[in-house]
């Protein structure tokens, strides 16, 4: 904030130097030789509301704040170290180049001419397009996140005393989130193939969430692993839902323990009621869940608490909010069980309650490979709930109580219960 009209080339002098910090200055463009400084990890020029163009960057950059450069209209290509890249307020760019295999962080709010994005980061892990209303279609998601490693799964199902439990608890910093809130031009037939590729989506989340999880288990000896989110206008819970139902609650039955040992998680949907009006000087929109598990054997039922929240920027029309919640070292019983799952959901924003209108929930299963050992395919209850394929329910009586029904379809204002 010095008022900086022009940054010389002499700045490449500076070959020690890490961080770059010119925020809220007049110059107009940055000198090509900014890209001889080989140690320079951050760059930050937001609010440079003069700046039209960018040079070159330094190979190494692992983070780049653009935030508030009104009158930026491209950018070169990204340094493929790249992390972390804040766009936020640039309201006349285009186009983004292809994204760095690397990039976690990606802000594009307001970014209000662009109408596509390039192909997603593997690595990614937050993503807010929220008002780039002239955005009309979802960018491709990574076609590598298909299986996920035996020992991830090995990691996250075993309990430790590092990893005390996963489940209950707040997701309020989910570590894979995709926001599109006030993406006006993703309704109609785009916001209906988005929809339909949504399990894709989740599906891939699911996996990347589960890997975070897991290296943040080994490195940083977390206590709980958080799941994934996405948020996109629209009124409808995809038909890939196994269980859907009006209102804001909804009770299934899971299928036999041969099921139950391989549950990772819940895939799960909530469409608020926002007609009973909203403000904008709240900044968060807030949905919880109290989800519980009823675990019944021949000699005990056990109960266990999986209730959770997830937050996304202010919303005030019809969002379909999408997401993946892990429940993995529940403590199923090896024998037959009668599993039972209850969820409730709850809309808050600025201390006001909103009702849901439509909710869905679909069991998320991790099996074996066909084709690579040592890995696993991540199947939704859709996918793996066929009559035939599930164990017969003749024998004694007791095995035929505790035997949950296959697969169901909640539907209208019909609710699964035991």
């Amino acid at each position: 904030n010095c008022a900086v009209m022009e940054i010389l080339q002499e700045i490449a002098c500076l070959s020690s130097l890490t961080g770059l910090h010119l925020s809220g200055n007049n110059f107009e463009s940055l000198p090509a030789s900014i890209k001889q400084l080989s140690q320079l990890s951050s760059l930050d020029l937001k609010d440079c509301k003069m700046l039209q163009s960018l040079p070159e960057l330094p190979l190494c950059l692992k983070s780049l704040d653009l935030m508030d450069c009104k009158i930026l209209q491209s950018l070169p290509a990204l340094p493929l170290c790249l992390e972390s890249l804040a766009l936020t307020g640039c309201n006349m760019l285009r186009s983004i180049p292809e994204l760095p295999l690397c990039l976690k962080y990606l802000n594009l709010e307001d970014c209000n001419m662009l109408r596509s994005l390039p192909e997603l980061s593997l690595c990614l892990q937050s993503l807010n397009a929220r008002n780039c209303n002239r955005l009309r279609s979802l960018p491709e998601i990574p076609s590598c996140l298909q299986e996920l490693d035996a020992s991830v799964l090995e990691k996250l199902s075993k309990p430790s005393l590092d990893l005390i439990q996963w489940a209950p608890g707040c997701l309020e910093s989910q570590p894979i989130y995709f926001g599109f809130t006030k993406c006006l031009k993703l309704n109609g037939k785009a916001n209906n193939k988005i929809l339909a590729d949504s399990l894709l989506i989740i599906r891939h989340m699911a996996i990347a969430s589960l890997r975070l999880g897991y290296e943040k288990a080994i490195n940083e000896k977390i206590s709980e692993l958080r799941g994934s989110l996405i948020v996109l206008p629209g009124g409808e819970i995809p038909d890939w839902f196994s269980h859907q139902n009006s209102g804001s609650s909804i009770c299934i039955q899971l299928p036999p323990h041969s099921f139950c040992r391989n549950l990772i998680g819940f895939a799960y949907c909530a469409v608020p009621d926002l007609k009973q009006g909203y403000s904008d000087c709240f900044r968060y929109f807030y949905v919880k869940c109290q989800f519980e598990l009823e675990i019944k054997t021949l000699s005990e039922t056990k109960h266990v608490d999986l209730g959770f929240r997830v937050r996304t920027k202010y919303i005030y029309s019809d969002h379909v909010i999408l997401g993946f919640k892990p429940c993995l070292n529940v403590g199923f019983p090896d024998g037959y069980h009668h599993t039972t799952a209850t969820f409730k959901f709850f809309a808050e924003c600025n201390l006001k309650g909103y009702k849901i209108k439509r909710c869905g929930v679909c069991p998320v299963y991790a099996n074996p490979s066909e084709t690579k050992d040592n890995t696993f395919t991540i199947n939704f209850a859709t996918e793996v709930w066929k009559l035939d394929d599930l164990p017969s329910t003749s024998g004694s009586s007791d095995v035929e109580e505790l035997e949950p029904s296959p697969k169901r379809i909640c539907r209208a204002n019909q609710i699964n219960t035991p």
